[in-house]
Formats: structure tokens, C-alpha cells, sequence
């Protein structure tokens, strides 16, 4: 079951890129190839050995890329963890601000602009959290991650956020806030991306003039904002937010213990295999270490020499050199 995903890539990915060629970004390439790379014994790997039969199995180091099904759901669920541990005690729900189709194209031409989703998303809660109480100000946690498509796969970045029931004030240590006003979240989210995309662009735009004030013609209660979500346990706040932190398919290592593949265990006898040798950069770190401690011992043996002469008086000439 090892490499499925990994065997599609491989028979497929160069035919893939030549039919899209000069469309597939430089980073989706790289991540690709790290990932069909991964696990390769020529960029090294460790060695284990079956004290039983003596049976040698080698693996090969990982890519650590979040794309990879082995590497990238190890990765999301220590980012989860993580997260966890910085949470706010607190209440949360989960929000997703969304922008109309007409806007995706900017994104996709300039993927720096993504940025601003993260950055607007939450300027406008701050914003709507501080209204609430001008003297207090009151400023909520807020985790964002964001995703670049949809159910479908296709191309379409939105934002979602893990926001806390409540806001720390400037009098008042921490106010529980239970009703949040998502028309008022819809049109702030609107107005600041707008602004914040038409300050950023850096061609076109007059023609981003003329769509920002059809769009507010088009969508007069504002962007859509889901936000009725609530979260019970951090524990599930993690998992939901790290899904979209590091979203590979399904972990290898999954699959193949559901089908009761033991990596570590001999297929000769069974047993239980115990770590041997490593192999880096060309060279194994057991001949690296053998190395090391002959070139210490032979230094250790030059000591030891230099003593014994020097005790029976040879080194500095002084008596006769005396048989052992």
C-alpha cells in the first residue's frame, strides 16, 4: 500500500506538467518533486537490522512537505497540538468570511494579495468587538487560516477563523460576548477588502474601480460571512483549524496499519527490528564514528607513549633507553 499516491504522481506528473506548461507556479513543482523524492534511499536513509535473522531493511529520510500524505499529516497534527496549548480559556465558534466570484481573479494573478484575507477577516471583527463598547475596546483571540478552493477543487480563496466568545477590555479583564451581528461582519468584511485590494492592486485600476462599486450594488447586505459554528473542546478546535494548516489526502502510515503493515517489523521472522546504521551525505555515521574513535585512541596512544617515555627518563635523552 506504501507510495499509492506517490506511484500516481510519478506516472502521471510529467505528462501533467507539459500539457499545463507555464501555468504550474515554481513552488507547486518543487513541493511536487520533493514529494515524489521522498523516502528515496539516495538522499539517505536509516538503517535497520533483525538481531534474529540478521535481515538489513533501509529507510529513506522524509521530504517534511506539507504536500506529501506521510510527512504533511504529521506536520498538521503537531501544528495542532501546538495551537492547543496557546488557546484562550475560553468559548469558541468558527467563522468563514467568503469573497463573490468576481474578485477571485486579482487573487489568482497576485498571490500576495491572499494575505489580505487573514488581515481583513480580523480587522473587521476587532472592529465590530470594539464598537461594541468605546471606552473598553474590547479585543477578542482570533486564529485564521486560509484555503484557496472549494469543495469542487476549484480555485477559490476564502478564510477561516477560530474566534473566542468574548474580548479582553481596558477596564474588564475578559467580557463574554454570546451574540455576534453577522450583517454587521458582512458589510465591514466588504468595505475593508475592497479598500484594502484597491490600494494594493498595481494595475487596472480604473476597471477595479468601476467592479468595486458594481459589487456593492450586487451584494448590498455586504460578503457572505458564515459564523453560526460553535466549537466544544479545544481539542476539536485544533483538529478543525489544522486540517487546513497541512491537508494532505490521508497519512500513509494510516493506511498501512489499517491493513496491518508493521514497517519496523522483519518479513523473514517476524521479529522485532532494532535501529543499526544511519547513511548521510554519503557516508555512514557508524564508519563516521569508527573513525572518530580510532583517530581519538591512536591520539590517546601517542599520549600514553609520550608518558611511558618520559617515565623511564627516554623522551629527553637523559638515560640510556631501557628495554621493556
Amino acid at each position: 500500500m506504501r507510495g499509492v499516491i506517490k506511484q500516481i504522481f510519478i506516472d502521471n506528473w510529467e505528462k501533467f506538467r507539459e500539457i499545463n506548461k507555464g501555468k504550474i507556479r515554481a513552488n507547486i513543482d518543487r513541493e511536487v518533486y520533493k514529494m515524489i523524492n521522498c523516502g528515496s534511499l539516495d538522499n539517505g536513509f536509516i538503517e535497520f537490522k533483525c538481531e534474529s535473522c540478521g535481515e538489513i531493511k533501509r529507510v529513506g529520510f522524509r521530504c517534511k512537505s506539507r504536500f506529501c500524505t506521510s510527512c504533511g499529516k504529521k506536520k498538521s497534527e503537531e501544528w495542532s497540538d501546538e495551537m492547543v496549548a496557546r488557546l484562550i480559556n475560553s468559548k469558541h465558534r468558527h467563522m468563514v468570511f467568503t469573497i463573490p466570484e468576481e474578485l477571485r481573479i486579482y487573487f489568482a494573478r497576485d498571490r500576495k494579495l491572499l494575505s489580505l484575507l487573514p488581515q481583513c477577516s480580523s480587522k473587521a471583527i476587532v472592529s465590530w468587538f470594539k464598537d461594541l463598547n468605546k471606552k473598553e475596546c474590547f479585543t477578542p483571540g482570533i486564529i485564521s487560516v486560509i484555503h484557496t478552493f472549494g469543495r469542487d477543487l476549484k480555485w477559490n480563496p476564502h478564510v477561516y477563523l477560530i474566534v473566542t466568545e468574548g474580548g479582553a477590555g481596558e477596564i474588564t479583564a475578559w467580557k463574554n460576548i454570546k451574540h455576534i451581528n453577522y450583517t454587521a461582519l458582512r458589510k465591514r468584511w466588504q468595505k475593508i477588502l475592497l479598500d484594502e485590494i484597491g490600494n494594493n492592486i498595481k494595475s487596472d485600476r480604473k476597471k477595479f474601480k468601476k467592479l468595486k462599486n458594481e459589487l456593492y450594488k450586487k451584494f448590498k447586505n455586504g460578503f457572505y460571512v458564515y459564523g453560526k459554528g460553535k466549537i466544544k473542546t479545544a481539542k476539536e478546535e485544533g483538529r478543525y483549524v489544522g486540517r487546513y494548516t497541512a491537508r494532505p489526502a490521508i497519512a500513509e502510515s494510516r493506511i498501512m496499519l489499517t491493513f496491518g503493515v508493521n514497517p519496523l517489523r522483519c518479513e523473514k521472522c517476524e521479529a522485532q527490528m532494532k535501529f543499526h546504521d544511519i547513511y548521510y551525505k554519503n557516508k555512514r555515521v557508524r564508519e563516521k564514528f569508527r573513525e572518530k574513535i580510532m583517530d581519538e585512541n591512536e591520539r590517546k596512544i601517542e599520549e600514553l607513549m609520550y608518558s611511558y617515555g618520559v617515565i623511564k627518563g627516554i623522551i629527553r635523552d637523559k638515560i640510556e633507553p631501557l628495554y621493556i
